[in-house]
């Protein structure tokens, strides 16, 4: 996993949060989009929208390899010997976004290229757990905006394992294609998570 240290953060948006997600991303004190008055940024049912170094954060949503995992079997056929067999395990992280399934960035924050909302399940228990308590106590977070992100929040946290809507490689690299050269072009407003990587 990767930290980074944060800077001074956009108005607007409310307390820091350390964000961990599932394919293992890890960022120090990013805040949950909620400005005063109008926007399309609040966290609603369908996930938040982060802000991170000052900038909107847009998610690269990584593949990462199968973990080789080691199981201990029972005695099966009575000879006394113990087998440990090694086996792969898919990490749960789940694939990015269809295109367009979600709406545009908040057009004050200046991109609109690349979708920037993440839905609650791409995030760790302890993440949603910390997210719950930042949203509930927002007063810039609309009760009927608050409400649905809370139960969408629980909801996440049950969510039981999927492996048939986790991440493959062809779905990170066709997000990755496609958001790559969009953010190029606007370093001075967005972070892009794959720039963890390149630290």
């Amino acid at each position: 996993m990767i930290a980074l240290l944060l800077i001074p953060v956009l108005s607007g948006s409310v307390m820091a949060v350390d964000i961990v997600f599932k394919d293992g991303t890890w960022m120090k004190g990013a805040r949950i989009y909620a400005p005063a008055g109008l926007s399309t940024g609040k966290p609603d049912a369908r996930g938040v929208v982060l802000i991170f170094r000052n900038k909107l954060y847009i998610h690269h949503y990584p593949y990462r390899k199968p973990r080789v995992v080691q199981k201990q079997f029972t005695d099966t056929n009575d000879d006394g010997i113990y087998e440990r067999v090694a086996s792969s395990q898919a990490l749960e992280h789940y694939a990015p976004p269809a295109p367009f399934s979600l709406d545009l960035s908040p057009s004050e924050l200046g991109y609109s290229c690349t979708p920037s909302r993440i839905a609650f399940f791409h995030f760790d228990r302890p993440t949603l757990d910390r997210m719950f308590k930042v949203i509930e106590r927002d007063p810039n977070v609309p009760q009927v905006n608050k409400r649905a992100a809370l139960q969408s929040i629980t909801n996440a946290r049950n969510f039981k394992a999927n492996p048939r809507f986790y991440n493959t490689k062809a779905a990170s690299a066709r997000w990755q294609m496609e958001a790559d050269g969009d953010v190029e072009l606007y370093r001075d407003k967005v972070w892009y998570g794959k720039w963890f990587e390149k630290k």
